[in-house]
């Protein structure tokens, strides 16, 4: 873990480090994480991705509910994102999306990513696994429950598996035991089989060197996220860094097929 807080500091050497591998950002928000706090503009964005060396990818969020949620909601991402040098991507939720949101719109995205982080409990309720105090009384019950729920995310006609492997901040000291090898490849073999791109998650630091290396060995194509918002869009380093250190190549990534321009 040290050697990535190291990359972080030293960007410049990190980079240097990784030339064969894409610079790319396809986990960037332009809002604010906390309400209230400034956001940045499409045009802004693009001054940071070239100031940073870091092509970027902007996730819209929602399908059914949240920023978007219907095909106007949609179009007008669209065009905000119109004779922009960055790739437009939509980060969903739930399953139902492709009911929402038209083919003929969805088209016009580079990329669509999704993620676990909203997770069925027993009851019924979702819970928002990355909020403060949540934790689960059978961690392992949870985790049995938690794979076979990542397996629909993965069935879902996606490219990239976002946030991969992350369990709430009470499990995370836990993180090496409750990922067995077992777990890991039932998902891997998932995101191959779908061809799923496995997001490197610079904000959650996921998913684990032995995630990517099982998940490397396996085929398995992976993206690079800096999952910010706002504040920290383009640092990537972390990524960079953990990559070079699982012996990932440019061949090893899925990037957008459409040149955004510059």
């Amino acid at each position: 873990m040290f050697k990535y807080i190291t990359c972080w500091i030293a960007a410049a050497v990190c980079l240097s480090a990784a030339d064969d591998l894409p610079r790319v950002d396809l986990h960037v928000h332009l809002d604010a994480e906390s309400r209230g706090a400034k956001g940045v503009s499409p045009s802004e964005a693009v001054a940071l991705s070239r100031k940073f060396g870091v092509r970027f990818g902007v996730l819209a969020e929602g399908g059914c509910s949240g920023e978007i949620h219907d095909d106007k909601t949609l179009e007008a991402f669209l065009q905000s994102m119109e004779g922009q040098p960055m790739w437009r991507g939509l980060q969903v939720y739930g399953f139902e999306w492709r009911k929402c949101l038209s083919e003929e719109n969805l088209v016009r995205l580079d990329y669509v990513a999704a993620d676990a982080l909203i997770f069925p409990d027993t009851n019924g309720r979702n819970v928002m696994l990355w909020r403060p105090g949540i934790a689960f009384a059978d961690p392992r019950d949870f985790m049995d429950r938690y794979v076979d729920f990542n397996l629909r995310v993965l069935a879902q006609r996606i490219q990239v598996w976002a946030n991969p492997t992350y369990i709430p901040e009470s499990l995370k000291a836990r993180y090496d035991e409750l990922w067995t090898p077992q777990r890991m490849d039932r998902l891997i073999q998932a995101a191959v089989q779908n061809h799923v791109a496995i997001e490197i998650n610079a904000h959650f630091q996921i998913p684990s060197a032995a995630f990517i290396r099982r998940a490397k060995a396996a085929g398995a194509k992976f993206s690079i996220g800096s999952n910010q918002h706002a504040q920290g869009i383009g640092e990537i380093e972390y990524c960079l860094g953990i990559a070079k250190d699982c012996g990932l190549t440019a061949k090893d990534f899925f990037v957008p097929s459409r040149d955004p321009g510059k």
